[in-house]
């Protein structure tokens, strides 16, 4: 069989299982924008109900994906093979209606995607699977189950962080080095955010802060970012309000609402003050004194990077930042214990050392720098390269030469071959 001339491969589709938002989610539409602007023709298809909150994740001046609607998400409540018929049935519409050349599906759990797996891999399509998430312990059920038609071998791996990937990999069978690590980027803090605005600009969002909540005049204020669920510690906030004895604003909305709201209203010094889900939280980690984060799991989480890029102090638990390493203790205040009782000596520890929490979210705030889109989109395509490089070997045809696989901000290449 002799290799013809490549071809470019330019239209991508980026096919979402999710069935709610959350880090995931805003990752997968800002990198589907910023892969358009590298040329590639991306649509990014989702849960209807997901659509406008996907589109409102794009960065503005870059190409917009195409974004269609596909029931793709799991609700939890449908039995697991249902799940995955559903997905399947509705990836191999995807695939005729759109005709992608290559497929990226983001993962929010190993198991969210497997009825897309299942179709993407039965076309023999290039594809780049990303792991956001993935918890310690066996891997689940479901793909077990459905691993020898995901060829999990033919496709190109990446994760978020070193943990993740050594999970995913065990989920997939797969050697820990096949998985590629991306850094999730942060948000790159607009001039009046950083360190230049001065304690001017600062103070002005902290007195913006204290008249909305009618705090008293140098009171200390906490902030949690993200949803109201037991992984992301939200249940630990009544506690934690008591053991501090500090206001913490609650941004966000999730299953334990209703349980914080009964809470909010048993204290009557108000300390636990729940705001909602923000369109843009920027102002609260300005204004607050510390961002407290008492996951239980998380991938690489945004709302840290958030946090650091704008240089607010992270009180948070060894499970929360495990995708920092080492560089955890130097990044954010660590609590000893993952229960409210640590979190609380930890934020007392930073909230009475000013200089030592100004140090700390300095070093944070050179590490969410570090952590770039532009560094990340060249990585992204570097991936993709790979799984146009890997496709011949999961049922396609020969494999593509090293000289087929374009340099950044070129359209991928793939051969075709000819008998």
């Amino acid at each position: 069989m002799a290799l013809t001339p490549p071809r470019q491969l330019t239209r991508l589709l980026v096919p979402l299982p999710s069935s709610r938002l959350g880090g995931t989610e805003r990752h997968a539409a800002e990198l589907a924008a910023r892969l358009g602007a590298q040329g590639l023709e991306v649509t990014l298809a989702a849960e209807p109900s997901l659509l406008p909150s996907l589109a409102a994740f794009l960065p503005p001046g870059l190409p917009a994906p195409r974004m269609v609607a596909a029931r793709l998400g799991g609700d939890g409540a449908e039995p697991t093979p249902a799940t995955i018929a559903r997905q399947r049935a509705a990836a191999e519409s995807l695939l005729v209606a759109e005709s992608p050349e290559m497929v990226l599906l983001p993962l929010p759990w190993p198991d969210a995607g497997l009825g897309l797996m299942r179709a993407v891999a039965g076309r023999g399509l290039p594809r780049l699977v990303a792991l956001h998430l993935a918890a310690e312990g066996p891997p689940p059920p479901a793909i077990a189950a459905e691993l020898p038609a995901l060829d999990a071998a033919g496709a190109a791996w990446a994760a978020v962080s070193a943990p993740v990937a050594r999970r995913g990999a065990a989920c997939f069978g797969l050697p820990p080095a096949r998985i590629a690590l991306i850094d999730n980027p942060a948000p790159a803090p607009a001039p009046a955010e950083g360190p230049a605005a001065g304690a001017e600009a600062r103070g002005a969002a902290r007195a913006a802060l204290h008249a909305l909540l009618g705090l008293r005049p140098g009171q200390k204020l906490l902030v949690f970012v993200g949803r109201l669920e037991e992984a992301k510690g939200a249940d630990l906030l009544p506690a934690l309000t008591d053991r501090l004895n500090q206001p913490i604003a609650v941004l966000g909305d999730g299953l334990l609402r209703g349980h914080l709201e009964a809470e909010a209203k048993a204290d009557p010094r108000g300390l636990l003050r729940l705001v909602g889900q923000v369109a843009d939280p920027t102002p609260w980690y300005l204004g607050a004194d510390a961002l407290v984060l008492p996951s239980r799991l998380e991938g690489a989480p945004l709302v840290f990077l958030e946090a650091a890029a704008r240089h607010c102090p992270v009180v948070a638990t060894a499970a929360a930042l495990e995708a920092l390493g080492d560089a955890a203790a130097r990044l954010a205040r660590i609590a000893p214990t993952p229960d409210a009782g640590g979190l609380a000596e930890a934020a007392q520890s930073l909230l009475a050392d000013p200089a030592a929490a100004a140090a700390m979210a300095a070093r944070a705030a050179a590490e969410a720098a570090r952590r770039s889109w532009a560094r990340a989109v060249p990585e992204w395509m570097g991936q993709l390269r790979l799984a146009a490089a890997m496709a011949p070997a999961s049922g396609t045809a020969g494999a593509a030469p090293p000289s087929a696989i374009p340099s950044r901000a070129e359209p991928l290449a793939f051969p075709e071959t000819a008998a």
